[in-house]
């Protein structure tokens, strides 16, 4: 279908439910997130990354 569509890991952030031991901020994994989103668009088909742009096996 021409889509793009994308499974992001952002990694275990200190929030709620990550919990202040967490390895990383919000303010760290969102910036990587949205420059992995910026990256794959126009990029047809299913994917799983993580916030730095590998492919996570599932």
């Amino acid at each position: 279908d021409g889509m793009t569509k994308l499974l992001i890991d952002p990694g275990h952030n200190r929030t709620r439910l990550g919990g202040p031991g967490a390895p990383l901020v919000p303010e760290e994994s969102v910036p990587a997130v949205v420059d992995v989103l910026e990256a794959q668009a126009g990029a047809p088909g299913l994917r799983f990354l993580d916030r730095h742009g590998e492919i996570v096996p599932w």
